[in-house]
């Protein structure tokens, strides 16, 4: 299954990282996105914050977020190739820091935090 934005030719295919049940959501994301960038002339200043494809519940808030352009940041050289993922309270202190800067406009905003080796090795021990 692919799903592809008519402007950055995103491309969601591994099924097991991005559950079936999730697919209407994204192409319903993909089409909101393809739609605010065709109205570039709109009187709405908008950006759309897109979280990490593992997203947290009742994960931790750590203060480690960032921010990308129109792809996923990538992991640092400290992070030990650990995967990207966001805790809901991250992704509220990033909306809420969007709000406040004001820097960013009528663009796609990937939010991610990645957990190092250690941290993932001390979340699977608790």
């Amino acid at each position: 299954m692919r799903i592809w934005s008519a402007r950055t030719a995103g491309v969601v295919d591994d099924l097991v990282a991005f559950p079936p049940e999730l697919l209407p959501f994204a192409r319903a994301h993909t089409a909101g996105l393809d739609r605010l960038r065709k109205r570039v002339d709109g009187p709405v200043d908008w950006v759309m914050l897109t979280p990490a494809g593992h997203l947290e519940h009742g994960g931790p808030r750590t203060g480690r977020y960032r921010v990308g352009g129109e792809r996923l940041p990538r992991a640092e050289s400290g992070d030990g190739g650990a995967e990207p993922w966001l805790s809901y309270a991250e992704l509220a202190v990033a909306a809420v820091d969007e709000i406040q800067a004001s820097a960013r406009h009528r663009i796609r905003v990937p939010v991610v935090n990645v957990r190092s080796r250690k941290e993932e090795a001390m979340d699977k021990t608790e």
